[in-house]
């Protein structure tokens, strides 16, 4: 078995390790498991010539390894997705956060301190109409 064929297998076990914690909303697993996912991508990136020369030679494990660079692309579809998904979620929630905040908040009507912010807007202007 080849280095790349090694790194092929342990990026697809990880990466069904993430769809899997994904799946079961366990979203602390996803942030530990980034750093080997990308060290993994890395290494494989480094061994990119050799599996080019491996699928061009034709032979059997040529073959087997085309299949598994197949289901390697399928499984990074499927978490590029998942992850898509939970990054539009995640913004879905911080603007209706912000807009609930926005609508029970004070406006900005204090600083920090607790004192009134001055007022950016003049003072209604009186018209004398008695003219």
């Amino acid at each position: 078995m080849t280095a790349a064929t090694q790194i092929i297998e342990r990026l697809t076990r990880l990466l069904r390790d993430e769809i899997a914690a994904i799946g079961a909303g366990k979203l602390e697993t996803v942030r530990d498991l980034y750093p080997q996912k990308l060290a993994l991508y890395e290494e494989l990136q480094a061994q990119s010539g050799s599996v080019e020369r491996q699928i061009q030679a034709g032979t059997p494990e040529s073959q087997a390894l085309r299949d598994s660079l197949e289901t390697l692309h399928g499984l990074i579809r499927k978490d590029f997705s998942l992850l898509q998904n939970l990054t539009a979620a995640t913004e879905r929630v911080v603007r209706e956060l912000t807009r609930i905040r926005d609508r029970h908040g004070l406006g900005g009507i204090y600083e920090s301190s607790g004192a009134l912010r001055p007022r950016d807007v003049a003072l209604p202007q009186q018209v004398d109409e008695s003219i």
